[in-house]
């Protein structure tokens, strides 16, 4: 499914990320693949979490958002819309901001190694209410506060990750909004 650029909104400050992942790559060469995730907030300032299917081959369980860039995908940015529609059904209104970023290696037996980068994005979106998950992929959904992810538990569901830099990643974005906010209402004074 492509993303039109024309018909999303997003801020200045993610121009590096509207490119494809070949020419992002290009530029970076000390990566080989390109992952996405994206933050959603709801009104009540809870952050969207997405649990993986049992019976998922890819870490199954897990509580991870987002996917791989595909060579389908017109930007980086895009292919973080891309993903949340997939994985939720959310469609994507405006890119707030790059969040976050990671790297983690990919090693399989027989192969060698890759060093993926994973880029977050915080995505508002026409509605928080209209979560619909594909169950292939994924089983659950629940909105966190920092507190819910400090401790590992939202509600009777255990938050389980595949690295601690994807909880990290979580934390950043409520700190990050946080200043974000705060910035804007400096602005307005």
């Amino acid at each position: 499914m492509a993303i039109s650029s024309t018909t999303l909104d997003y801020s200045s400050s993610l121009r590096e990320y509207m490119v494809s992942e070949k020419d992002y790559l290009s530029q970076h060469p000390e990566y080989d693949l390109v992952a996405t995730g994206a933050i959603v907030f709801n009104k009540e300032g809870r952050l969207l979490l997405v649990q993986r299917a049992a019976d998922e081959q890819a870490f199954p369980n897990l509580w991870i958002p987002g996917g791989k860039v595909d060579d389908t995908d017109e930007t980086i940015v895009q292919a973080a819309v891309r993903e949340l529609k997939e994985e939720t059904g959310l469609e994507a209104t405006r890119v707030v901001r790059k969040v976050s970023h990671f790297t983690f290696g990919d090693k399989r037996p027989g192969r060698p190694t890759k060093t993926w980068l994973k880029l977050v994005f915080e995505v508002e979106v026409q509605s928080t209410d209209d979560v619909v998950l594909d169950p292939i992929e994924h089983q659950e959904f629940v909105f966190a506060s920092e507190e819910d992810i400090v401790n590992d538990v939202v509600g009777e569901a255990r938050l389980r990750y595949i690295s601690p830099a994807n909880k990290a990643v979580k934390l950043e974005a409520f700190r990050v909004r946080r200043e974000g906010m705060s910035s804007a209402q400096q602005g307005v004074a």
